[in-house]
This record gives C-alpha cells, sequence and structure tokens, in this order.
C-alpha cells in the first residue's frame, strides 16, 4: 500500500540501513567468488560493476538522509576499505 506524503528523504532513512547490509552481502560474495578457482569471471565482472554503480547511490542517498548511521568496527572507528573500482566499502556494525 501506498503511504500519503511519503517523501523519498523517508523511504531513504527507513531503508539505507537494508541497502547497505545489501551492498555488504554482495561484496563479500563477490570477493569469495573472486577467490575460488573455478570463479566465473563474468559472474564477478558483473557483480564488480553492480557494486561500483550501487556504491556511489548509497553516498547519494546517504547524503540526503536527515537521520545519522553509525559505522563501527570493534575499536569503535568506521571500518572501509576501498574496492578495485576505487570506491568505498564499508563493514559496519550498527549500533
Amino acid at each position: 500500500m501506498k503511504q500519503k506524503n511519503l517523501t523519498k528523504v523517508d523511504v531513504y532513512n527507513e531503508d539505507y540501513i537494508k541497502l547497505n547490509n545489501a551492498y555488504i552481502t554482495m561484496y563479500d560474495t563477490c570477493q569469495r567468488l573472486s577467490e575460488c578457482k573455478d570463479a566465473d569471471s563474468n559472474v564477478v565482472r558483473v557483480l564488480q560493476q553492480i557494486l561500483f554503480a550501487f556504491d556511489h547511490t548509497l553516498d547519494q542517498i546517504k547524503s540526503e538522509m536527515t537521520v545519522k548511521t553509525h559505522f563501527k568496527d570493534e575499536d569503535d572507528v568506521v571500518a572501509t576499505t576501498m574496492g578495485e573500482s576505487g570506491g568505498k566499502i564499508f563493514h559496519p556494525k550498527f549500533d
């Protein structure tokens, strides 16, 4: 059902964590697949392309959110790595 007066920022605020978790899952799967001796290079390449586009989209969504998100590793520091495409990869623990 459609909610009345719902804005894109409302959706961003409600669904960003789910989208980011999906990104992390896809990234981890892509990494594991790329380490397989029989990896399908086409599947890995497509996943990398999706992650590259998705990374920029998540950044845009996050920039328009009105609620804060918290990314922490074991030492309460933002945990990021750089993907092959140069995109930021978050490996968060959420509060």
